[in-house]
Formats: structure tokens, sequence, C-alpha cells
């Protein structure tokens, strides 16, 4: 049968969901390229700020060297042997015949109180000069090595690069002069010339271009991202909250563009920025680094070809899939464009988390970290960098972090087709107040409050007495930000906090489980240690932080276990849980508190086990309708880790078989716990099923 040749052809389902896909994607970046802001802020920066910071950097690094270089240094020198010391500084400030190395420019001045003036800034150096007698006298003070021999000390200031660089280069002429003599008395004593010995002389392997491969290959990844969050987040905000609180969404509701393709349509927009911004650091890349149009740092030869690029590119596309999903996602959640951009700043923080992988020397593509989806990719680029083709692991990889982005995509069209989310509910109102506006608040209020609790520990930490960082830790940030909360929005304090009565017959079980969840948190963090190696310096370090010397055993009780399980669990899970109670049901309430629990202890190796105890103690709460076990838990908890670190007992080197026995006592106190549940009030209700027809 003939038809009319000018008549529209007929389209299946399919065909017409296409089509409506199209039509919305082209008025989405009709929008977006109307709107300047956006597409600065999404497209041009990332075209010209990779370009600048490497100018930037390189240009900081050269001006640095050469202030450096030819930088004065001021010394005095002090001390009962300070005339002998004169004579070995001038000597060891001039450079050898063979020294690579610039001379030092020194010059002594005069002080009456060296040590005061290397802190003011007027000198750079102090050099102390000490008898052996008095060398002798202050290692019994153990201030000093076991020594019968004159001892120069020198003082300087590791925070002022001249002060350093002077200390560094007195130090090894110094070292090279007590080499010399060293030899020069060995000659003395018949015991053969320097020529009659084996020389030690060093062969690096490993090419240049894979060495600045290598270091180049750590930040690669990291910084895609950050320009993919960023500004993916600005097209995303626009794209759901902002048509939300326009009130244009429900105009494209009304159309015959089905939710699904709606939500399809928006997810390809975003995918197509963050997409365009990996092209353009790819290119980037290719241009100022491949081309060599950006003269590199002398010594760093970084020659990657034109293919290489190409795979880079390849790698982070899932990526790029992964992170528009996460930002669309996050979009349908907010019901406006402020909230939107406030719940992006957690989103930022945590999908940074897996970019810093490369950065732990201990990790590798051929281990579990394939399994885990940004971390592998980014390990995968470093070892192209660094001229390792692992294939199976790198296309592994590759498919983690695709199948990562497809379960994301399902899961945002799955959850943002629903009323709720799409639009706002018919009957809140316009202005929310009380506990409404409270329950909208208080995921920013928090990450305000961490961004503050960061800058204060990050600047702090180990400068000022442990006692004080945590008494402005507990009350000042958290117990503080939270009473502003709650007169805020003029919420009842006893029924934010959980202080409610329990049964008896709950207190048994949280002197039993305390010990128990400390002892299983253990194992997740052995567990995690496969995936993410700790250096046991790092442990040392953070151990020694957080025990110092000179604090007695009951005062470290009362800091770190009494005080931390009163306010933290005011705060955590009293606060945040309150007023997270409404949005989630409970087993996610108490997995995204106990998460954002393990965020606020800072240290990544800290944030699986941290956030696993934080789970265990928003449960308890949960269970028992009161924050007061959950206190009482806290506390044993850590009561338990002190009193362990201070008998130097290592929870870490125990068995299988007791982390097993500890698994075992915990699910049993929450067995007996649910048999006993007095559950908190105003919890969500569960979604009802559907009947069946």
């Amino acid at each position: 049968m003939a038809t009319d040749a000018g008549s529209p052809r007929r389209r299946g389902p399919a065909g017409r969901s296409a089509e409506v896909i199209r039509a919305i994607v082209r008025a989405e970046f009709r929008m977006l390229l109307r709107d300047r802001r956006t597409v600065v802020v999404s497209i041009v920066l990332p075209l010209f700020i990779t370009p600048l910071l490497m100018f930037g950097s390189r240009w900081v690094q050269e001006r640095r060297e050469r202030q450096l270089e030819t930088a004065e240094v001021r010394y005095a020198v002090g001390g009962s042997d300070a005339d002998s010391a004169r004579s070995l500084i001038q000597r060891a400030s001039r450079p050898a015949n063979d020294a690579t190395t610039a001379a030092v420019l020194l010059k002594e001045v005069a002080s009456d109180d060296p040590e005061r003036s290397l802190t003011d800034g007027e000198l750079e150096l102090y050099v102390e000069a000490l008898t052996a007698h008095e060398a002798a006298r202050r290692d019994t003070a153990g201030e000093a090595d076991s020594v019968a021999v004159p001892l120069l000390v020198l003082h300087y200031r590791e925070d002022r690069d001249a002060s350093e660089r002077g200390a560094e280069r007195v130090k090894e002429g110094l070292a090279e002069l007590q080499r010399a003599h060293r030899l020069a008395l060995l000659e003395s004593r018949g015991l053969g010339r320097i020529s009659e010995y084996a020389t030690v002389r060093q062969r690096n392997l490993a090419e240049a271009r894979d060495v600045a491969g290598l270091h180049f290959g750590r930040y690669v990844v990291l910084f895609v991202l950050l320009f993919m969050l960023s500004g993916g987040s600005v097209v995303a905000v626009d794209t759901l909250a902002g048509e939300k609180e326009r009130g244009t969404l429900e105009t494209l509701l009304t159309t015959a563009a089905s939710r699904a393709d709606i939500v399809t349509a928006k997810h390809l927009v975003i995918l197509a920025v963050a997409l365009l911004i990996t092209v353009i650091q790819s290119l980037n890349f290719l241009a100022y680094v491949a081309l060599k149009l950006i003269p590199l740092p002398q010594g760093f030869v970084l020659d990657v070809a034109p293919g290489v690029t190409v795979l880079l590119f390849v790698l982070l596309v899932p990526i790029a899939a992964l992170v528009s999903g996460v930002l669309l996602l996050t979009s349908g959640y907010a019901k406006s464009y402020k909230e939107a951009q406030l719940y992006f700043f957690p989103v930022l923080l945590l999908g940074t988390v897996p970019a810093v992988a490369p950065f732990f020397p201990t990790l590798a593509l051929r281990s579990a970290v394939v399994a885990v989806p940004i971390a592998n990719i980014a390990l995968a680029v470093k070892e192209v960098l660094a001229g390792r083709y692992d294939w199976p692991f790198i296309i592994a990889a590759w498919v983690v972090t695709a199948a990562a982005a497809w379960y994301v995509r399902r899961l945002a069209e799955h959850a943002l087709s629903t009323e709720r989310l799409i639009v706002p509910s018919l009957g809140e109102s316009a202005v929310v107040s009380g506990q409404a506006l409270f329950a909208r608040r208080v995921i920013p209020a928090f990450a305000v409050m961490w961004g503050i609790f960061f800058v204060f520990v990050s600047n702090v930490e180990g400068r000022i007495d442990l006692r004080i960082e945590l008494l402005v830790n507990l009350v000042v940030i958290f117990l503080g930000s939270s009473l502003v909360l709650i007169r805020m929005h003029r919420l009842p304090v006893r029924e934010v906090f959980a202080l409610r009565r329990v049964r008896p017959a709950v207190w048994p079980l949280v002197l039993i489980g305390g010990p128990a969840g400390l002892v299983a948190a253990t194992g997740v963090f052995k567990l995690a240690s496969l995936v993410f190696p700790v250096p046991q310096e790092m442990l040392e370090a953070f151990g020694k932080g957080i025990m110092p010397e000179g604090i007695p055993i009951w005062q470290l009780v009362i800091f770190i276990a009494v005080l931390p399980g009163i306010f933290e669990e005011l705060t955590f899970r009293g606060t945040l849980l309150y007023g997270l109670r409404r949005s989630l049901h409970p087993v996610p309430l108490a997995l995204a508190v106990g998460a954002i629990f393990g965020l606020f202890h800072v240290a990544l190796f800290r944030l699986l086990p941290t956030a696993f105890i934080g789970v265990i103690f928003a449960t308890v709460t949960l269970l028992t309708g009161s924050v007061f076990p959950a206190m009482l838990w806290h506390a044993i908890n850590n009561a338990t880790s002190v009193v362990a670190g201070h008998f130097e007992l290592e929870l870490p080197g125990l068995e299988v078989i007791h982390y097993a026995v500890a698994a075992l006592v915990l699910a049993l106190v929450f067995v007996a716990l649910w048999r006993l549940r007095t559950p908190y009030p105003g919890l969500r209700p569960r979604p009802k099923a559907n009947p069946k027809h």
C-alpha cells in the first residue's frame, strides 16, 4: 500500500522515548549555553586552570629556588667553644672543588639572646658550641647523643625556608669536613689510602620518564575528579533543584515526557559536561605536557605519546559516568537551589577520598583495590604513566568502575522517578520552620561544623595541650553548634538529645557489648588494612598523639573516654540522628550517622573502623530510644582502648578467632537489645507494600 511521502513515519515506544530525550537534551543545552556563569564555571575554568596551575607552580618553584640560592643566612655562634665553631663553619660553608651546590651565603651577627632572635626572624641559624664535658652533662639530661667530643647544636626554624636550607647546608658541610678528617686520620695510622678500598656508586635502573610519570600520575585523577565534581555540580544544581525552585519542572511533567525520560535526559546533560571536562583535561595534558608547550622542571622528563593520552581518557570515562549519576541523585534529593549547593560539599569531600589512593606507596593495582571504584582507576593511571601496563587489572578496574556508574545511574532513575523527589509535596509550605526546616539544614550544618573542626585541628594539633584541644572540640564546636541549632529552630532539648530512661536490663548488655565492639572494630580495621595498608610509623605517631607522655592515665580516661562519650553522643546520636530520623529509614539512618561520625575523625585509615563503631552507637540509640546507653558504650570503648594502649596490649595483634568471638558476642547483644527494644520515637515509617490484585 502506497503512502504519502510527506506523512510522518510511525514510531514505536522506544523511538518516541528517544525523540523525547533528544528534545529535552537540546532544550537543556540551550538553557545551559544561555547561562554564562554556568558555562564559565563548568567549561571555561577547567580549560585554563590546568595550564595556569602548571605555569604558576613552575614560576613559584623557580622563584623560591632563586631566592634560596641568593638568600643570606644570618647566624650567631654561642657557647664556651664558639671560636673553634666559627672556624669550622667558615670551612664548611666553602664548596668543595667537585661540589654540585653553591656555597651558603653566611653572615655572622651578634645577638644577646640568639634563640629569641631566631624566633623573631632576626636570625636564620644559631650554632651552640659545647665542650666535651658540657656535651656529656647534657647527655645525662637526655638532650643529646652519648658523645665524648665537642658538640655543635644547630638551632633553626623549619617553618622558614632560608633557615631550614641554611641549617641543612651547614650540616652537610660539617659532615664532609668530618669525613675528610676521619680519612686523614686513618691514612696517618697506616691503614692505607682511600683509593685502596672499594668505592660505592649508585645506578638507577628506572628511566627518568617513568619516575616523572609515577610522581605526576598521583595527581591526574584527583585533579580531573575535582573539576568533574565542581563543574558538573553547577549543571546538576540547575537542572533539577533549580527547576524545582523555579517551578519549571512541574511544567515539564505535564508534557508527554515520562519521568524516566526526563531523568535520562538530565543525566545525559550532566554526563556530557563531565566528559567535556575530561576531554579538556586530556587535551591540556597532551598539549602542555606531552607536546612540551610548558617547560618542565629540570630533570623532570615526562615523555607521553598521544596513544597514552587516549588511554587515559578511556580510563576516565567511567569516572565521569559515575560522577554524573551521583550529582544527579544529589540534586534530585534537594528541594531548592541553595539546599543542593550545601549538599555538594559532603559529596565533594567523599568523592575525592578514593582518588588519593595513589598517594599511598603500599597500594598497587594488582590487589584488592581493583574492586574499589575510582581508586582502581587512579592507581591504573599512575601505573600507566610510570610505564607499567598490567592489562588484566587495568581492564578489571575499568569494568568495576563502569559497573558502579551503571548501578548509580539505575538507582538515580528509580529514586528520582518517584513523586516525592521529582516535585515537592503539595502540602509543603513555601516557608518551612521548626523541625521541618531543621531536617533540611542538619546536613549542611554538620558540613560547616566539619569544616570548622578540620581547620581547628589542622592548625593546633601537636601545638597545644591535648586536653585543651579536646575541650574545644567537644564543648565549643560539637556541643556549642548543637545548642545553636536547637536554639535557632526552637526545638525541645530533651527530645533532640534523646534524654530518656531505659530498661534496667539494657545496662548489662552495654557492659558486655562495649569491649566486644572494640575488638570487632579492630578486626574491621585489619580487614580494611588489606585494601589500604597503613604504615607502622603512621600508627605509632597517631598513638603518641592521642596518648602523649606526661598525662596521667586517669586524665586520659576522662578526656579521651568519658567526655567524648557524653558530648560526641549528644552531637551525633542526639542532634544529627534527630535531624535525619524522618528522612531515612532506620538501617540507612544508622549507616549515615555512623559514616558522618567516621568523617569527623579525619584520618583516612580510621574512617572505616570509626564509622563501624558509629553505626553501633546509632543502632543502640535506635533500639533503646535513648542516648544514655550509647554514652556508656562509647565511654567503655574508648576507655578500653586507652587502658590497652597504656599497658601496651596490641589489639591488632589478636588472632582471627578472637575477632570472630567478639563479632558473635556483639551479635548476641544486639539480638537481646532487639527483644528489649523501645524504638526511637518519630522514625520514618516503612513504605507500605502494594496490595496484590
